[in-house]
C-alpha cells in the first residue's frame, strides 16, 4: 500500500507527465468552478432578499391606511386600543411575518403584536417613507410612514419579516452545486483514467523495458499494448535496437579482431623494446666513455698548461728580462689563457649537455674582469689592428656577487668573436645597469664590431650548437661553434637574456654587428660607488679613435678633471705653445702615425707629464723611456687613468698583491706524478715562503706521513694532492691518509687539497665524499694558492706568523683595529701614496665632522645626523680603520631606526644619541694619534 502511495505521489509531480495533465485540467476546472460557486450564491442570495422587499412592501401597503385609522382612533379614545389590536391581528396571517409595530415620532410603541415582542425596536431616524432591510437578531425589519397631521407629523408601521426562507434558498443551491461538482468530477477521473491508460501507462512500460535491455537482449521484441501514435513510436524503438543489435554483434567481431592484431603488436613492440634497451646501454656506456674520455682529455690537457702558465710566470717576475722577452712572456701567456678557454668550452658544452653546469657565487670586481678579458684578447686585436675601446657606466657597481669564470666566458666568447669576424675597424665594449634595487642589480652588456656582420638567415642558428655562420670549405674563420651556445646557457642560469642586433639596421651607414647580454648579481653588502674627484687636474688630449675620446671624456668627466680634447695634432700643438704652467697637467696622445716624431714635437714645445695611449706590443718602451712618456695601454680602463692621474702608474699589480702574504713556517707537502708541476707548485710556494716536500706518487707521500709521524716530527700544514696518478690516484691516496689518521689519538687532520684538472659539475662534490677538503683547477694562478693557504691555514699561520716576528697579540689586535694599513693599502689599489693620501683627508675632516654633529644633536635633527653618519661611514670604506668603521656604522643604523620606524626622538633615545656620540669621539681620536703616527712615519 504504501508503495502504491509513493509511484502515485512520484507520478502526480509535475516534471511527469501524469502529474501535468492533471495540473493542466484540474487546476482550471476548479478555479472555474470556484468562481462560478460563488457568482451563483451572490446571485441567489440577492434574489432571494429583493422577493422579501417586495412583500414587505406589498404587505405595509395594504394595512398602512388601516394602521392610520387605528392610530388616530387610539389617540381619541385609548379604551379603543383592544378593538385596534384585533384589527392588526389579521396581519400576522401574511407568510413570515413575526411581528408587527406602530411606533410614534417619539420612538413609542402604540400598537405591537407577533411572537418576539419582548424585543425592542430599532430607533428609527429617518426621513423616507420606506425604511428596510434592516437586519436585526437573525430577521429582517420593514416599515412605511403613516401621516399623523396636517403639521407633518409621523408615524411608523414595523413589519418583522424571518429569514429562515433565505437560508433554506442558500443551503438548497449549495446541495446542488455540490452536487454538480462531484458528477463533474467524476467524469474527470474518468477520463484521466481512459487518457492515462491510452497514452500515459504505455510510455512508462516503454521506459521500464527500455531500462531493462542490454547487449544480449537488443533483439527481444518490445511488448506494448499501444495505439495511434504510440503504436508508431514502438514499432520505431524496435527498428532501432535491431539495427543496434546488429551493429553490436558488428563490434564484437571487430573488437575480437583488434584484440589479435594487439596482441601481435605489444608482441613486436616487446622485440623492439628489448632491442631497445640495449641500444640505451650501449648509449649509456657510450656516454661513460665520453665522460671518461672527458676526464681524460682534461687531463691531458690541463698538465702541460699548468706547467707552461707556471714557468711564464716565473719567468715574467725575473727582473733582467728585456722588454721584448717581456712582451713575448705576456703574448705566450694569454695565448695559453685562449687556449684553456677553448678547451673550458668543449668541457661546458659536456656539462651543459648533462644538465651539471652550476655556477658558483663569489663576491668580485665586475669591472676588473671585463678588463682582464679584453686586456687578455688586446695581442689579437693589436695583430689586425682593430681599435679597442671599454666604457663602464660609474653608475654601475664595480662590485657584485656572481660567479667571475663564467661571466668572464660569456665575454670572451663575444669578444673573441668580434675579433674574428673583424678583418678592421674597431670593437667596443659598453656595460650599464638596466634594472636595480637594494638587494640586486642587472647590468647590459654589448659588444659592437664593425666586421662581415651576420646575415640575416644565419641569425636562426647563431646560438646553436656546432653550427657556423661561415661554413664554406675554407673555413677562414675556424672555431668549434660552441661559443655562443654556451654563452646562452651561462646566460640564462644568470637570470639574463642574450641578443643580437645588425648595425645597418639602426644606421645604415654602421656595419658589422652588436651582440649584447644582461646579467644578474647580488650586491656586495657596505659596497660603494667611487666618490674620487679631481678638480685639480688638467687633463689635453688627441685620440683619433672616436669610442677611445669618447670614454676618455666620460670618465675625466666623471671625477671632476678639466679636460680639453683636440681635434687634430695640428690643434694639440697649437695648444701646447699657449700652456705657462703644467705642474698639474697631463698630455696623452694615441700611437698613430709617427709616434716618434709626434713626441719629438711634444717634447719641443712641452716638458711636462706626457702618456702614450696604444696596445702594449704597438708601444716601444725603449721610444717612451726615451721622451720620459707613460705608456697607457689599450682598451682604456679606469683602474689605469687613476693610477695615471696619480702619479701611480704600476703595471705588476702581482707582486703588490703577493708580498702582503707571508707564509714563513708554513710546511706544503706536494703530491704529484707530473715534476714540471711539482717544480712550479715548489716554485709559487717558495715565493711566498712556504717550505714544499715534492712527493712523486701517492705511495711516496703516504710513506712521508708515516716518516713523518714515526719521527714525531710536525705535521704538514697541508697536502696539494694531484688526482690522475699512475698506480696509486689522489682519491685513493687521501682515503689511505684518512684511514691512517683515524688510527692515531691526539692527531688533527691536516687539510689535503685536490689538484684537479677534470672540469665536470659533480667532480667537487665527489672530490668532498672521499676526505678532501678543497680543490684548485689546473693550471694553477698564485691568487689560487694565497686563497688556499688562507683559508685553510689562517689558525697555523697567525701563530707562526706572531711568533715568528715576536710581536704581542694584544698589541697587534689594538693597533690593527684602530688602523689596520695592509686594508688601507689594499682599498687604495696598493697604492701606498694613495693611501696616505686617504688617510689623511680623513683625518682632516674629523673636527668638521664633529662640530657638525654636535650642533646637529642639540637642534635633534636626526635626519640630517644620518646623512652625516652615513658620509663619515663611507670615507671610512676607503681606510682601513675598522673599529671606526664599525662604531660609524651602528652609530648610522641606530639613528636610523627613527625614520625606519616613523617616531619622534624621545628623552631615551636623545641620551643614547649621546653616549654612542661620547664613544664616537674616543674612537676617532683613536684613529688620529695611530694615523699621525703612521703620516709622520712616512
Amino acid at each position: 500500500m504504501a508503495k502504491s502511495k509513493k509511484t502515485v505521489l512520484q507520478r502526480l509531480q509535475l516534471n511527469h507527465a501524469y502529474g501535468q495533465l492533471v495540473a493542466f485540467i484540474f487546476i482550471p476546472i476548479l478555479f472555474l468552478a470556484g468562481i462560478g460557486t460563488f457568482l451563483v450564491i451572490q446571485e441567489t442570495q440577492t434574489s432571494a432578499k429583493e422577493q422579501q422587499r417586495y412583500a414587505a412592501i406589498a404587505i405595509l401597503a395594504r394595512y398602512q391606511h388601516t394602521a392610520h385609522v387605528l392610530l388616530q382612533s387610539i389617540k381619541k379614545d385609548p379604551s379603543l386600543k383592544p378593538k385596534a389590536e384585533h384589527i392588526l391581528q389579521r396581519m400576522l396571517s401574511e407568510q413570515f411575518l413575526q411581528r408587527v409595530s406602530i411606533v410614534d415620532a417619539a420612538g413609542q410603541t402604540q400598537l405591537t403584536l407577533g411572537q418576539r415582542n419582548y424585543l425592542a425596536w430599532p430607533k428609527i431616524s429617518s426621513h423616507e417613507r420606506f425604511i428596510g432591510p434592516i437586519p436585526y437578531h437573525r430577521n429582517t425589519i420593514y416599515g412605511a410612514s403613516i401621516n399623523i397631521n396636517k403639521q407633518g407629523d409621523r408615524a411608523w408601521l414595523l413589519i418583522e419579516l424571518d429569514n429562515e426562507p433565505l437560508e433554506i434558498a442558500r443551503y438548497r443551491i449549495l446541495t446542488v452545486l455540490i452536487m454538480t461538482g462531484f458528477i463533474t468530477l467524476l467524469l474527470l477521473f474518468m477520463c484521466l483514467s481512459f487518457y492515462s491508460r491510452r497514452w500515459i501507462a504505455p510510455l512508462y512500460e516503454m521506459r521500464m523495458q527500455l531500462q531493462q535491455i542490454n547487449a544480449d537482449n537488443l533483439d527481444e521484441p518490445v511488448s506494448i499494448r499501444s495505439s495511434g501514435e504510440l503504436k508508431l513510436l514502438q514499432q520505431d524503438i524496435e527498428s532501432t535496437l535491431k539495427r543496434l543489435h546488429f551493429s553490436f554483434l558488428e563490434l564484437r567481431d571487430y573488437t575480437e579482431q583488434t584484440e589479435d592484431d594487439l596482441r601481435r603488436t605489444l608482441d613486436t613492440l616487446e622485440v623492439q623494446n628489448i632491442t631497445y634497451r640495449q641500444a640505451r646501454d650501449q648509449a649509456i656506456s657510450a656516454n661513460q666513455s665520453k665522460s671518461v674520455f672527458l676526464a681524460n682529455i682534461s687531463h691531458e690537457l690541463r698538465t702541460p698548461l699548468n706547467s707552461i702558465d707556471g714557468f711564464i710566470h716565473l719567468m715574467l717576475r725575473q727582473s733582467n728580462l728585456t722588454n721584448d722577452q717581456n712582451i713575448y712572456l705576456q703574448t705566450i701567456r694569454k695565448s695559453s689563457a685562449h687556449l684553456l678557454a677553448l678547451i673550458n668550452d668543449v668541457l661546458d658544452f659536456s656539462k651543459i649537455d648533462a644538465g651539471k653546469l652550476e655556477l658558483e657565487m663569489a663576491p668580485f670586481n665586475i669591472e676588473e674582469a671585463m678588463f682582464d678579458v679584453m686586456d687578455m684578447l688586446s695581442p689579437l686585436a693589436a695583430q689586425k689592428n682593430i681599435q679597442m675601446a671599454f666604457y663602464y657606466a660609474p653608475d654601475l657597481p664595480s662590485q657584485g656577487i656572481g660567479d667571475p669564470l663564467r661571466f668572464k666566458q660569456i665575454l670572451t666568447n663575444l669578444i673573441s668573436n668580434a675579433i674574428k669576424f673583424t678583418p678592421e675597424g674597431e670593437i667596443i665594449v659598453r656595460a650599464r645597469i638596466q634594472e636595480q634595487n637594494r638587494q640586486q642589480f642587472a647590468m647590459y652588456i654589448s659588444v659592437q664590431d664593425s666586421g662581415i656582420g651576420i646575415h640575416e638567415n644565419d641569425r636562426n642558428k647563431l646560438f646553436d650548437s656546432f653550427s657556423q655562420v661561415d661554413t664554406s670549405i675554407t673555413r677562414q674563420f675556424g672555431g668549434t661553434g660552441l661559443g655562443l651556445a654556451i654563452s646562452k646557457q651561462l646566460v640564462q642560469m644568470m637570470h639574463g637574456e642574450i641578443g643580437f642586433e645588425n648595425n645597418q639596421e639602426l644606421t645604415p651607414t654602421e656595419k658589422g654587428s652588436t651582440f649584447w647580454f644582461t646579467a644578474l648579481f647580488e650586491r656586495e653588502q657596505n659596497s660603494q660607488l667611487d666618490l674620487m674627484r679631481y678638480p685639480s687636474v688638467q687633463v689635453l688630449s688627441f685620440i683619433s679613435h672616436a669610442a677611445a675620446a669618447t670614454s676618455l671624456r666620460l670618465y675625466l668627466e666623471y671625477y671632476q678633471v678639466q679636460h680639453k680634447e683636440s681635434a687634430s695634432v695640428l690643434d694639440l700643438l697649437g695648444e701646447l705653445n699657449q700652456i705657462v704652467h703644467y705642474n698639474d697637467l697631463w698630455v696623452i696622445v694615441d700611437h698613430s702615425g709617427n709616434t716618434q716624431a709626434l713626441l719629438q714635437e711634444i717634447r719641443r714645445r712641452y716638458h711636462g707629464k706626457l702618456a702614450v695611449y696604444g696596445y702594449q706590443m704597438a708601444l716601444d718602451p725603449e721610444m717612451l723611456s726615451l721622451y720620459h712618456a707613460t705608456p697607457l695601454y689599450q682598451p682604456l680602463s679606469r683602474q689605469a687613468l687613476l693610477q695615471l692621474l696619480t702619479d701611480q702608474f704600476n703595471n705588476k699589480h702581482e707582486l703588490a698583491t703577493q708580498q702582503f702574504f707571508d707564509g714563513q713556517g708554513l710546511h706544503v707537502l706536494a703530491v704529484d706524478d707530473h715534476m714540471p708541476n711539482l717544480i712550479v707548485l715548489e716554485a709559487l710556494l717558495g715565493e711566498l715562503n712556504v717550505k714544499t716536500t715534492k712527493a712523486l706518487s701517492g705511495q711516496d707521500a703516504l710513506n712521508l706521513i708515516k716518516q713523518n709521524i714515526d719521527q714525531q716530527d710536525p705535521p704538514y700544514d697541508l697536502v696539494f694532492m694531484d688526482i690522475q696518478m699512475p698506480v696509486m690516484s689522489g682519491i685513493d691516496t687521501t682515503r689511505a691518509i684518512r684511514s691512517l689518521e683515524s688510527t692515531l689519538t691526539d692527531h688533527n687532520a691536516f687539510p689535503v687539497i685536490a689538484l684537479t684538472a677534470h672540469a665536470l659539475s659533480d667532480e667537487k662534490e665527489r672530490l668532498l665524499a672521499v676526505g678532501m677538503n678543497d680543490y684548485v683547477t689546473k693550471p694553477i694562478q698564485i691568487e689560487q694558492l694565497i686563497q688556499i693557504l688562507t683559508t685553510w691555514t689562517s689558525n697555523r699561520f697567525t701563530q707562526t706568523h706572531t711568533k715568528a716576528h715576536d710581536v704581542p697579540p694584544s698589541a697587534y689586535e689594538t693597533d690593527s683595529n684602530i688602523l689596520n694599513w695592509s686594508e688601507s693599502v689594499r682599498l687604495a689599489a696598493h697604492k701606498e701614496e694613495l693611501a696616505l693620501d686617504l688617510l689623511h683627508m680623513l683625518v682632516d675632516s674629523f673636527d668638521n665632522e664633529i662640530e657638525e654633529m654636535r650642533l646637529l644633536i642639540e637642534l635633534e635633527d636626526f635626519p640630517q645626523l644620518e646623512h652625516v653618519l652615513h658620509r663619515l661611514y663611507g670615507a671610512t670604506r676607503y681606510v682601513g680603520t675598522p673599529k671606526l668603521q664599525h662604531v660609524t656604522g651602528e652609530f648610522e643604523q641606530f639613528i636610523s631606526t627613527l625614520r625606519k620606524e616613523k617616531r619622534k626622538a624621545d628623552s631615551d633615545f636623545v641620551h643614547a644619541t649621546l653616549k654612542r656620540f661620547n664613544d664616537l669621539k674616543t674612537v676617532i681620536e683613536q684613529t688620529r694619534v695611530a694615523a699621525k703616527h703612521k703620516l709622520n712615519a712616512s
